[in-house]
């Protein structure tokens, strides 16, 4: 009856990680969540993103020396894992990169999150490794908007091009504004702003189309199940020791990852306004 008894107690007090391993329930993975704009996207021939803005050159001299302040600061919060969006898939040719990467000069670096904030975190604490976790899915941009007009939802197109100038006109306003970089990031980071995200996606997305026709509904569900795959080879990435972990990724990506901890009572999210003070 005592074995019984005693089986009980370990049971409750602990629970069971990906491995078989025992681990507390109160030992929560903090997660710094790192939201930001495309680094390259300063180059406008190499903008992948929806909406046209100029971003700042994370290269210039001011921009360097405030990067270094972030990703020194990142480094003292001391993430046993960093992870970046970087193909998931490649993840040998990543390994070869980050174990042959020694430059110290981040100025004469690519223009990419991945390299002047995860590269940088990860190699300040001699990690001997550092994660991809993108998996592309399938993103019907263009059949949704041949469906919207299909289905004579002007109402819904005049919305979505409102909504699309509107976040051009603030963000290059933002990136022409005297704000320093943090100020740019921690924008980029604001609940507001996630809220903003994924309200793209569920309130206009996804009605688009005819009453039959579900091309909206399946755009909104490509982008959540591309975020899920990403979380999902997060959390399989994760080691019975890990204590904190930082995810380098677009902001829109951020938002949805946030939403998922939200729902997984092991991790918790703290944020760069937190790091930074």
């Amino acid at each position: 009856m005592k074995k019984i008894l005693l089986i009980l107690l370990i049971t409750s007090l602990s629970c069971v990680n990906k491995e078989g391993n025992l681990k507390k329930v109160n030992e929560k993975l903090t997660v710094l969540l790192f939201g930001t704009f495309h680094f390259q996207n300063f180059n406008p021939s190499k903008n992948g993103d929806v909406v046209n803005i100029s971003v700042s050159d994370v290269l210039t001299p001011k921009n360097q020396k405030e990067l270094k302040y972030i990703t020194d600061k990142i480094s003292d919060f001391n993430p046993d894992k960093v992870f970046i969006e970087y193909p998931f898939r490649k993840q040998e040719k990543l390994d070869s990169l980050f174990l042959n990467f020694t430059t110290t000069d981040y100025s004469k670096v690519k223009r990419s999150e991945n390299y002047q904030i995860g590269f940088r975190v990860a190699k300040n604490l001699n990690h001997k490794k550092i994660f991809g976790y993108d998996l592309r899915t399938v993103f019907p941009f263009d059949s949704l908007f041949t469906q919207m007009k299909k289905a004579k939802q002007f109402t819904l197109i005049k919305k979505d091009s409102l909504e699309l100038n509107k976040i051009e006109k603030s963000e290059n306003a933002l990136f022409s504004s005297n704000k320093t970089l943090s100020e740019i990031l921690f924008y980029y980071n604001d609940d507001k702003r996630r809220k903003e995200d994924i309200n793209w996606y569920v309130n206009l997305a996804n009605q688009g189309g005819e009453k039959n026709n579900f091309v909206g509904a399946h755009l909104a569900s490509e982008w959540y199940r591309r975020n899920l795959y990403m979380y999902a080879i997060i959390q399989k990435a994760i080691e019975e020791n890990d204590k904190k972990i930082l995810i380098v990724s677009g902001a829109s990506h951020i938002a949805m990852f946030k939403e998922f901890i939200d729902y997984t009572p092991e991790w918790t999210t703290i944020e760069l306004k937190e790091i930074i003070k």
